[in-house]
């Protein structure tokens, strides 16, 4: 499920980066004034969702049954003008999430946190509107793993962790100030394999809220532009290094960070507006699990290499991607054959970029890396 839940983000978050870049662009018909400082619709909500655990491996069947309860606020701000129209049919709001869980069982007691939420409004009818909302952000834990305290939580073993929600949700207004919203999310919280056990909570829920906007307008719609600028374009091709100090275990039980580096080749092609698919190759040696693969005992190599093909959104400066990778190479016996890596990269100039990725075998996360990419592309 993890794989879907950083997919579907990556392609909420993509809407949000493009309202940004046409920021000096815009043309609000809406406001008479044409002033910059009115493009945004400012909101606040405060709502509860309700939900279950779900009990995803074997090893966090002591937390099934258990029903989440959370309490939440949020602060938006919504684009409303000509040229977000005419780069995805939708108003899309950006904003802070603040919010609280009593997850129902002491093993995972409590949690706490603030993420930055994206959500493109689609309007169904006058007083309707239909949503997707992608919500990233950090988490406080109140009983992480620990050995003596606490050793059946296998769901985390880091008081602060990585936070994902995916939702859907339909508004209604009230009036023109205040609406209200019922959702359905999927919520996630692990800490990327940085420290293990690992295997994450995930807990669907559904709620409601109610929101009130302070100065609301009537919402634009206008044809959409159809010029495929792209066409012509030569593939553009990346080469890069990545690394990252990855947690692990000596032959002798001392856990301590160990390095892990490797090096990529890719070659892109652009599609559409904003979509660019891919092929590449990776390979890397990674320290820790050579340890791991020591005291197992097993003769094996601790280097990996796969092949990857993907998509990437291009968002100027800014690149959000998601690939699929089979390993070509690796003799280890813990892994699947096949794996997804998800990263956002930023291109200082033409040619340097830097970013991270993370990668995970189904829905338990492998590791999180940084990296330094070179890219070159012919000109139009």
């Amino acid at each position: 499920m993890i794989q879907y839940c950083y997919k579907l983000f990556l392609r909420l978050f993509a809407i949000n980066i493009i309202t940004i870049n046409v920021t000096a662009q815009v043309n609000d018909s809406l406001d008479v004034s044409h002033s910059k400082k009115n493009v945004n619709i400012f909101s606040i909500g405060a709502g509860i969702q309700h939900g279950f655990i779900f009990a995803h491996s074997r090893s966090v069947q002591n937390t099934k049954g258990a029903n989440p309860t959370g309490v939440e606020l949020s602060f938006g701000w919504q684009r409303n003008d000509t040229e977000t129209w005419d780069l995805c049919n939708c108003f899309p709001k950006k904003g802070l999430l603040l919010f609280y869980y009593d997850y129902d069982v002491d093993i995972l007691g409590r949690g706490v946190g603030a993420a930055y939420f994206l959500e493109p409004y689609y309007k169904l009818g006058n007083k309707t509107f239909f949503s997707f909302r992608g919500v990233a952000g950090l988490a406080y834990l109140t009983n992480p793993f620990d050995s003596v305290h606490n050793p059946t939580n296998q769901s985390y073993s880091s008081a602060i962790g990585g936070y994902l929600l995916l939702g859907i949700g339909f508004s209604y207004l009230i009036n023109k100030q205040w609406w209200l919203n019922t959702t359905i999310n999927y919520q996630h919280i692990s800490n990327g394999g940085l420290r293990q056990p690992n295997k994450g909570i995930n807990w669907p829920t559904a709620g409601f809220s109610v929101i009130y906007q302070e100065n609301p307008r009537p919402y634009y719609k206008a044809p959409r532009s159809k010029v495929k600028f792209w066409k012509g374009l030569s593939p553009r091709w990346d080469v890069g290094v990545f690394g990252i100090a990855k947690r692990g275990t000596d032959e002798n039980g001392n856990s301590y960070r160990m390095p892990l580096i490797g090096g990529t080749i890719q070659v892109d092609r652009q599609v559409g507006r904003i979509n660019m698919l891919t092929l590449g190759a990776e390979v890397y040696g990674d320290k820790s699990l050579r340890m791991q693969l020591k005291r197992d005992s097993i003769d094996a190599s601790a280097i990996r290499a796969g092949l990857l093909i993907g998509h990437e959104f291009l968002l100027g400066k800014f690149v959000f991607s998601q690939r699929l990778g089979v390993y070509i190479f690796n003799q280890t016996p813990y892994y699947d054959p096949v794996y997804h890596r998800w990263g956002i990269q930023y291109f200082i100039n033409k040619h340097l970029g830097i970013g991270m990725q993370l990668k995970a075998h189904r829905h338990v996360a492998d590791f999180v890396d940084l990296r330094l990419t070179y890219s070159w592309q012919k000109s139009r």
